[in-house]
């Protein structure tokens, strides 16, 4: 299907405003009814024409209701699309004839799916053709504060009223913007634009995002996704936005293991999309969150502190003033779980601290116990933490308050406006009065120490991405750079390719493979002679597009010393191939190669299409699990962070059990040249699967491979 592409900013400020579907609240069309009362109980500042042909010569909201578009005295900017599924072609239609800007489709599509996909694609060549931005169908609507625009049938909104701001929301999901609404409520952050994506016919959320990373009235971006249309789309705007200073907020669904469709190789089982998703998520500085509350609250906390104070870099070093020991040990739990330290207090902020609690023997995280009470004390404590130079950040865990909470809350807001550091709060039992203290002095402040935690930890991230400049900005040219010359739909490669087929296809290419020869059938004298001109000891393997897993069949042997053990070997070889009544049975004769096994793999994406993935190897990699995966094309500096992702696969590359340390360099200059080996095949690669590959310090073999084409 063909989509549209958006261009240039994002959707201006209207000046006139149509709802075609407008309807009275009582025994009406109840969307087009909320999306005129929410225009006109906004406050926009746009002229708002309802439109229905059953109503003409009424009034809604004191607005004459006309028959169609044409019938209005001007032609509208933007135009709301509320009415059955029947009449949204033709109203598409004559708008993109009159020349309308913009089009929300409200109404979702009807009919069985051959007449959805046709209402769809019709949409999109609309748009295509006439250069009309259309949202939707199936959209929520539209909303933006600082316009007082808000066209939408949301109603977690109060009279309407959407608060001003710089915060930009994307959704996959409508109701997730009326919750969204409500759960901000009254708070200091407010909104640039909200835009319910619908089912994205033409408008794509790629597309919408690089408008929101172009508005320079959009200081942060919040995601929630289902899926991506255009992996390459989406990540240069998620990457334009991280090089605009922008932080963008993830809340991504659909991860789940059902993702893994793929069953003939370890790639296709151990990466699936919470994998693909994490890994385009590090690579272009998007923050993911895996809850409601979570996504909510980072996103307000990178709203009110995307940067620390007076310029100063961010770590991952805190302090913890907290009111009990068990919150306390929790607090460290917290903190050490997501990689951050909690350095020992210097003799001199030792003392400062004890001054100003009257406790003794304190650590970090800090035990004052009922001092807390003491909004002077609490002050107090945070200046003498603040003079330590190794913490960059504060967190204040407290419970309950009663009489005391609000004049602790706005000690807590004094002193943080001294201070360089950034100061998350957590705590449990907070009223709403000390809720607003916090929120209006511009302190993140969270129910539970978990959720502190995390947005800290998001902001350091930011932070950090935020000085990686060229990382970004040599990613965002390797997605634009066009494909090499030898990039094809290959005609010649079809289903699965054994191993000796797939590791001749890499001997050509110029990969590192162990040295191997084939010898077709099994001929034992002829796998001997083989074996011993490349070199005993030797591996052999049984070679069948109907052996999936030769080492739980039996089809590998290792260690063979000589002629005798090889036709033992191929003994085997034929006794499986017999019983498993296997076609085009060939035997690979391998050089024995020693070293770290790992797993190197491509799968190809439904969304971002080929996807490097790396993790351990060997017969047990889908039981080691855990793997890293980046989405291709990449380069170097994505490799080297790569490589650091999985715990268990830095142990194995620098050097487990004596083994000698993998050579960084090479093994990156090794993924580069495979990455680029894949991406030249053309979208026919589905699957190719290195396990394991072999590390010796700077030597690298691939032992083992097969490809799948689709």
């Amino acid at each position: 299907m063909t989509h549209a592409r958006s261009a240039g900013p994002a959707l201006p400020s209207p000046k006139a405003i149509a709802v075609v579907g407008a309807s009275d609240i009582a025994g009406g069309n109840y969307y087009g009814a909320r999306i005129l009362a929410n225009l006109v109980e906004g406050g926009t500042s746009a002229r708002v024409f309802p439109v229905n042909p059953r109503l003409v010569g009424t009034q809604l909201y004191d607005r004459p209701v006309f028959g169609s578009l044409g019938a209005l005295p001007e032609v509208p900017d933007l135009v709301f699309i509320v009415t059955p599924a029947k009449f949204v072609l033709d109203t598409l239609e004559e708008a993109a004839t009159l020349g309308v800007a913009s089009c929300v489709v409200v109404s979702a599509e009807a009919g069985n799916d051959e007449e959805r996909r046709a209402f769809r694609d019709r949409i999109a060549q609309l748009a295509k053709s006439s250069g009309m931005r259309i949202i939707g169908p199936n959209s929520m609507g539209l909303m933006n504060g600082q316009l007082s625009l808000n066209g939408s049938f949301a109603s977690g909104t109060a009279s309407g009223k959407v608060p001003a701001g710089t915060m930009a929301c994307l959704s996959q999901s409508g109701a997730t913007l009326s919750a969204m609404l409500q759960w901000f409520g009254e708070s200091s952050v407010g909104f640039s634009w909200l835009i319910s994506t619908g089912d994205e016919s033409a408008t794509r959320t790629e597309d919408l995002l690089q408008a929101m990373a172009d508005d320079p009235d959009v200081q942060s971006i919040m995601l929630f996704l289902e899926g991506v249309a255009d992996g390459i789309a989406f990540r240069k705007a998620a990457l334009n936005a991280r090089l605009a200073g922008k932080p963008v907020i993830l809340l991504q669904v659909g991860k789940s293991a059902k993702g893994r469709e793929a069953v003939a190789s370890h790639t296709g089982r151990v990466a699936g999309t919470r994998e693909v998703f994490t890994g385009v998520a590090r690579e272009t500085g998007i923050i993911e969150t895996e809850s409601f509350v979570e996504f909510f609250g980072t996103a307000k906390a990178l709203s009110q502190h995307p940067h620390r104070r007076d310029g100063l870099g961010r770590g991952r070093r805190a302090a913890m003033l907290t009111v009990s020991g068990g919150a306390a040990s929790l607090g460290a739990d917290q903190i050490y779980a997501i990689g951050w330290e909690l350095p020992e207090f210097s003799p001199v902020g030792l003392e400062a601290l004890e001054a100003a609690t009257g406790q003794h023997g304190l650590r970090n995280p800090a035990d004052i116990g009922g001092v807390w009470r003491d909004p002077e004390k609490i002050s107090r404590a945070m200046s003498a933490l603040a003079q330590e130079a190794d913490i960059d950040t504060l967190f204040i865990s407290l419970g309950a308050g009663g009489v005391f909470g609000e004049a602790v809350g706005q000690a807590i807001v004094a002193a943080a406006a001294d201070i360089t550091q950034d100061v998350f709060v957590a705590w449990v039992g907070m009223s709403d009065s000390v809720s607003r203290i916090l929120d209006q002095g511009g302190i993140p402040a969270f129910a539970d120490l978990p959720l502190a935690v995390r947005a800290a930890e998001a902001c350091a991230q930011f932070s950090m991405d935020q000085e990686r400049v060229q990382e970004a900005t040599d990613l965002s040219a390797a997605l634009s750079r066009p494909l090499g010359d030898i990039a094809m739909n290959r005609s010649d490669a079809t289903g699965l390719w054994t191993v000796t087929e797939t590791l001749e296809e890499l001997r050509q290419a110029g990969l590192p493979c162990a040295d191997f020869a084939v010898v077709a059938g099994l001929d034992a004298e002829q796998v001997a002679a083989q074996a011993a001109e490349i070199g005993f000891p030797i591996v052999l393997k049984l070679s069948s597009s109907d052996l999936n897993h030769k080492s739980d069949d039996g089809g590998v042997a290792v260690g063979l010393r000589d002629a005798a053990a090889v036709a033992d070997a191929v003994a085997k070889f034929t006794d499986i191939a017999n019983r498993k009544r296997l076609r085009n049975v060939s035997v690979l004769i391998q050089r024995m190669e020693r070293g770290a096994e790992i797993l190197v793999g491509i799968k190809r994406d439904a969304s971002f299409g080929p996807v490097l993935v790396v993790g351990l190897g060997g017969t047990l990699a889908e039981l080691h699990g855990e793997v890293a995966a980046t989405a291709l094309p990449t380069t170097p500096a994505v490799l080297n962070a790569l490589l650091e992702r999985n715990d268990r696969l830095k142990l194995i590359l620098a050097g487990y059990r004596g083994q000698p340390a993998a050579d960084r360099d090479s093994l990156v200059s090794f993924l580069t040249k495979f990455s680029e080996w894949a991406l030249n095949q053309g979208p026919r690669l589905q699957e190719v699967d290195l396990n394991p590959v072999m590390i010796s310090g700077g030597r690298i073999s691939i032992v083992d491979a097969r490809a799948i084409w689709n």
